[in-house]
């Protein structure tokens, strides 16, 4: 168990690089499918343009953010943090769009749903990585 609890902030972290990063080129691939996949129909071709700004360049910024993050150990806990408030902001702006304005469809609930599991796993990530840092390191092993 204590090593799933050491390798699970890196793992979550690079899980996360590695959608957010095929995201990302899903949408350099063939955008207006993805948009279309989506719900988002535009009457202006303009629109895409930024949509692409964050679709495409937010996920693709985030995946990198996170690779680095596996690399350098001193960003794992603010790369953690981000991913709890993006994915606790995201979970809340989407239900109150279901819930609140009830729009949406069974694909929005379902990125609900993987929004707030990811929180939830974030914090999880949180806590491994806290417990690691407190962790005294055993050179006998």
């Amino acid at each position: 168990m204590t090593g799933l609890l050491r390798i699970f902030p890196a793992f979550y972290l690079l899980l996360n690089a590695l959608v957010y990063l095929l995201l990302a080129w899903l949408f350099v691939q063939s955008p207006q499918e993805w948009f279309e996949r989506l719900g988002v129909v535009l009457q202006d071709a303009n629109g895409y343009t930024e949509l692409r700004s964050m679709y495409i360049g937010l996920m693709a910024s985030l995946g990198l953010f996170f690779l680095l993050a596996l690399l350098l150990k001193s960003w794992r806990v603010p790369a953690l943090a981000l991913a709890l408030i993006s994915y606790t902001a995201l979970a809340l702006v989407r239900a109150w769009g279901l819930y609140a304005e009830e729009l949406g469809n069974a694909l929005m609930q379902q990125l609900l749903l993987t929004e707030i599991v990811s929180a939830l796993l974030a914090v999880l990530a949180l806590y491994c990585q806290q417990l690691n840092a407190r962790r005294p390191v055993n050179p006998y092993r």
